[in-house]
């Protein structure tokens, strides 16, 4: 798992904790790794099972979660910005913020079953106005990746034209990438419109922005009304008000409580939206989670899984790799495996009592319900595994659709097949 190549000294955090150094959770820093984790671990498998269905030809990578600006730069760009009537092409270099996309597109052109991945990313915007884009400013997409000039509320429209009905996946801060931009629920409902194409959404929250944008938005009519509209709900004044009453705001509660309420609003839309944490290994044995959230928002039944395989897979490299190169190394890694071993008698042991209770007959549905309960504890495969254990031991049955030709033969159910428990 490469999360790191986008850094700006080009070291891993892993790298500097075996030299005795930590490091500092820049928003650069952040960022630029989970950037790389989600192009890596969640959109190279999933473009994959889109070009495995050969209904789609091509996905959209639309980045617009801002930060720092250096990772806009690589020598001259070739930016497309709003022009009357025409592209203005000024560029040689790639950015370097399209070149992990690029890479990844190449790779994939090159497979038994291609997919073009083409890069959009969001640069600058009008910090006076958000208004959108209207025809005296007509905004030109690149053929392929490439830079935007303008905020998502601005270049929403022509971007959602441009892509027709591929699949996207959004990348979006609700908080804006100024200081004067915040998402109202028009801004995000083309998305919640967009039920004939898979739309993937992974929505940023920067918790010391989000909690001077909660704070804040009081003192003026048109921002509590934003914050209202944003969330669909006042709950937030009574949230402020408590706030006050303390004599140590603690960020945390505030934070949490805000999201629970965002997640509320975009739950009616999508079949999950998932709060994921990103913890990052600092420095020798220490792991610390990054002051941002990530949520995940999706339709798609196969983008579930693939983020689930993404977030699991995450998880136990960090577990993995925080005490390499330690004192005791051995004996933290003899744990790790102990908790592995303890963890998967317990998913045994739940999928059985799930399945005995409910007596579910598809397993595909089985297997999403218990992923949506523990999401991103046990990547797809071991949820396979362990279906194929129980039927071993004869704690459920299966009637195949398809015969099995050997009785030891080892198949994963499927929609067709049905579920018989003891």
């Amino acid at each position: 798992m490469n999360l790191w190549s986008e850094l700006d000294n080009q070291q891993t955090p892993l790298e500097s904790a075996k030299g005795g150094r930590t490091r500092r959770l820049t928003e650069h820093f952040v960022l630029s790794a989970m950037r790389a984790w989600l192009l890596q671990d969640y959109v190279l498998p999933y473009c994959r099972t889109l070009a495995a269905s050969r209904i789609y030809r091509r996905c959209y990578w639309i980045d617009g979660w801002g930060g720092d600006t250096r990772t806009f730069v690589a020598g001259k760009e070739n930016v497309v910005q709003p022009a009357k009537g025409r592209k203005k092409e000024l560029a040689v270099a790639l950015p370097a913020i399209l070149q992990p996309v690029v890479s990844l597109s190449a790779m994939l052109a090159q497979e038994q079953r291609p997919i073009t991945l083409n890069g959009l990313v969001l640069v600058g915007g009008n910090q006076k106005s958000q208004r959108k884009v209207g025809e005296n400013d007509a905004l030109v997409l690149p053929k392929e990746s490439g830079l935007v000039r303008g905020s998502w509320p601005e270049a929403a429209p022509v971007l959602l034209k441009g892509i027709e009905s591929s699949p996207a996946i959004f990348l979006l801060n609700p908080f804006g990438t100024t200081p004067l931009t915040l998402f109202t629920q028009d801004d995000l409902a083309p998305l919640y419109q967009r039920t004939t194409a898979p739309t993937e959404l992974c929505l940023l929250v920067p918790h010391k922005q989000a909690k001077t944008r909660l704070l804040t938005a009081a003192r003026t009519p048109e921002g509590a009304a934003q914050l209202t509209a944003l969330l669909r709900s006042d709950r937030w004044k009574a949230l402020l008000s408590q706030e006050r009453t303390k004599e140590a705001k603690e960020t945390a509660p505030l934070i949490d409580t805000f999201i629970e309420m965002f997640v509320a609003a975009l739950q009616r839309h999508f079949l999950t939206v998932q709060r994921l944490a990103f913890p990052i290994l600092t420095g020798p044995a220490v792991v610390e989670t990054a002051p941002y959230s990530l949520l995940f928002a999706t339709r798609s039944k196969e983008s579930l899984l693939r983020m689930n395989d993404a977030v699991s897979l995450y998880w136990r490299h960090i577990n993995e790799e925080r005490y390499k190169g330690t004192l005791n190394e051995a004996w933290f890694a003899l744990q790790q495996q102990e908790r592995l071993v303890e963890e998967q008698q317990g998913l045994y042991q739940r999928m059985l009592q799930q399945g005995q209770s409910q007596r579910t007959r598809r397993w595909p549905d089985l297997r999403q319900q218990l992923i949506l309960a523990q999401f991103g504890s046990y990547p797809v495969h071991e949820y396979d595994a362990t279906i194929s254990k129980l039927l071993q031991a004869g704690s459920v049955r299966c009637e195949w659709k398809r015969p099995l030709t050997d009785k030891a033969e080892m198949r994963v159910p499927g929609n067709d097949d049905m579920l018989l428990w003891r």
